[in-house]
């Protein structure tokens, strides 16, 4: 045994040494080489050696035997053209297989190895679909990442370095600046459900750069949901330009729930369990209100809500100010806390609940 691996050694470093300079570059040609070689020796071993004797299968199944230096055909041919073939197979097609082989694994590396290192740098497309685009990134950045995770959402990130928040995690990440349309596109922006634009302190604290890249997504996918983070509440009547759905003042809603804690003891374990989805307790969520409660009340639409286990609080309209409630952003819909039981339902109508996370999911 150990004398027939060393010989299939040397007739594969012969056969090498033979048909790289021909077949190296050229996989195709080493692919079909390797096929006529083979098939066509199982002919001729077939005609020559067993006189159509036998099925032609088994003739190759010797041959297919012969490439590793095994089986009788490959230690004992009985004519001369067997002999050619038991050299021609055990030199060139073990050479050739090689070289397919080789040629193989060396595309596989190289592919591998190119999507290893563009996802190390942020150099890839994003394939994912109906996921969220993360604009810039900042301190509050692991917290949203969280979230969105227990929430089960796929994700890319914008940014202008790697955090190391996400080094372990699967979120597609993209090196650049959230405002230029080929990161944007990069990111799958086209695709996604949804776009983040976080405050990035390496562009600034103003605000200007947030808005700039509201405004670069509208220019390349107007209808994707967006939610900006601004610390000016000055500053909103620009973000407007870019239409986006949703703002938040970050700054001042801090402080607004701190002032809440501070005058309401023990009221932060209740804030901070629905505002989170990454505790396995209740979060804020809205629902179209079905088209069926149209001209009943919000009694019975919060009854419908209760008895699928989820707690309504509120409803979020449309202001009626003469406009098609779909070019209204969200963020401009007016919200009533604890409504009237005996209201009229008027569609659009969202209703917002404090849901279980676990049933959510």
């Amino acid at each position: 045994m150990a004398s027939k691996f060393v010989s299939t050694v040397k007739n594969v470093r012969l056969g090498v040494n033979l048909s790289k300079k021909r077949f190296r570059h050229n996989l195709g040609i080493s692919l079909l080489a390797t096929i006529v070689l083979v098939f066509g020796s199982a002919f001729f071993v077939w005609w020559k050696e067993r006189g159509f004797r036998g099925a032609y299968w088994d003739a190759l199944w010797d041959i297919l035997f012969t490439l590793i230096g095994q089986g009788e055909f490959a230690t004992s041919p009985r004519t001369l053209l067997g002999r050619v073939i038991v050299f021609l197979v055990s030199v060139i097609g073990v050479a050739l297989l090689g070289v397919v082989f080789a040629n193989l694994m060396q595309k596989f590396i190289d592919s591998r190895l190119k999507q290893i290192v563009g996802d190390i740098l942020g150099m890839n497309m994003c394939k994912y679909e109906g996921h969220i685009v993360i604009c810039g990134w900042n301190g509050r950045g692991p917290y949203l990442i969280r979230q969105l995770s227990a929430a089960g959402r796929q994700m890319s990130l914008i940014a202008s370095e790697r955090p190391d928040a996400i080094h372990n995690s699967e979120i597609f990440f993209i090196q650049g600046n959230p405002s230029e349309r080929e990161a944007l596109i990069q990111a799958g922006i086209e695709k996604a459900r949804a776009a983040i634009i976080l405050g990035d302190p390496n562009f600034g604290n103003d605000d200007s750069h947030t808005i700039l890249t509201g405004l670069a997504i509208e220019a390349v996918t107007p209808n994707v949901y967006t939610v900006m983070e601004l610390h000016d509440p000055e500053n909103e009547r620009y973000a407007r330009y870019a239409h986006v759905d949703d703002i938040l003042y970050t700054d001042s809603l801090i402080a607004d729930i701190t002032a809440m804690c501070t005058h309401n003891e023990g009221i932060s374990a209740f804030i901070r369990d629905i505002l989170s989805t990454a505790d396995e307790g209740h979060s804020f969520a809205s629902f179209d209100a079905p088209r069926e409660f149209r001209g009943k009340t919000i009694g019975d639409l919060f009854a419908h809500f209760r008895t699928e286990g989820s707690l309504p609080v509120g409803v979020i309209t449309p202001p009626d100010n003469g406009m098609n409630p779909k070019d209204i952003p969200a963020s401009e819909w007016l919200s009533q806390v604890a409504p009237s039981p005996s209201e009229i339902v008027t569609l659009p109508m969202k209703v917002v609940c404090i849901v279980n996370d676990k049933k959510r999911r």
